[in-house]
């Protein structure tokens, strides 16, 4: 009965490959990204800003809420479109989840800052798309943080396609991009606390 348990285990396991690609990135030309629609994967996806502190460090906060997609047609690359959206509430801090680190994070979510009360959402929608050398490229879009449009560019890396865990597509990408926080009504003991604002992203996708 053992014995006739284990062939049965071992023979699911070497025909289920068949049907599934091996999860990992088959390629990293932007070329054999397949076309379709895309949504984000959360898990997988961060966002992290820094900030000078005094000039002391570049002090980081993430965001753990955040709703992504885009469409793409290798064909057409520059006619690619991305929308992002974050929760500013969902802002934490590198003090972490303690009582200190969660005032802290409470007190940036508030008026005096990202006042997210007010203005719930921060979003991000692509305008042009110039694909560079390689596996780079830049995004403009208009960012929208507490409620304040202005065009940012994000310098683009494809880190590449393949398969995750389970079956279809995924891709991911790294972007960084850097703006003042004063151009979107964010000016709270600037300088001191410096007035740029680095993003740095990393963020995967599954074609839909």
């Amino acid at each position: 009965m053992i014995r006739r348990l284990a062939c049965s285990l071992l023979a699911a396991t070497l025909l289920a490959p068949a049907a599934m690609a091996a999860p990992g990135v088959t390629s990293t030309k932007p070329a054999d990204l397949p076309a379709g629609h895309y949504g984000v994967d959360p898990t997988h996806t961060t966002i992290v800003g820094k900030i000078s502190h005094l000039g002391f460090s570049l002090y980081q906060i993430r965001f753990t809420k955040i709703d992504a997609s885009f469409d793409y047609d290798p064909k057409a690359p520059q006619n690619a479109a991305l929308k992002v959206s974050v929760d500013p509430a969902s802002i934490e801090t590198a003090t972490g989840g303690d009582e200190a680190g969660l005032k802290f994070a409470k007190e940036l979510a508030g008026e005096a800052w990202f006042d997210a009360a007010k203005f719930p959402t921060a979003t991000f929608v692509s305008t042009k798309v110039e694909p560079g050398p390689g596996q780079t490229g830049k995004i403009t879009g208009d960012l929208t943080l507490h409620g304040v449009t202005k065009p940012v560019v994000l310098d683009v890396t494809f880190n590449g396609v393949g398969a995750g865990f389970g079956p279809g597509v995924k891709t991911g990408f790294s972007a960084t991009t850097t703006f003042k926080r004063s151009a979107f009504g964010i000016s709270k003991y600037a300088p001191l606390v410096g007035d740029d604002v680095t993003l740095n992203i990393e963020i995967e996708f599954d074609k839909k």
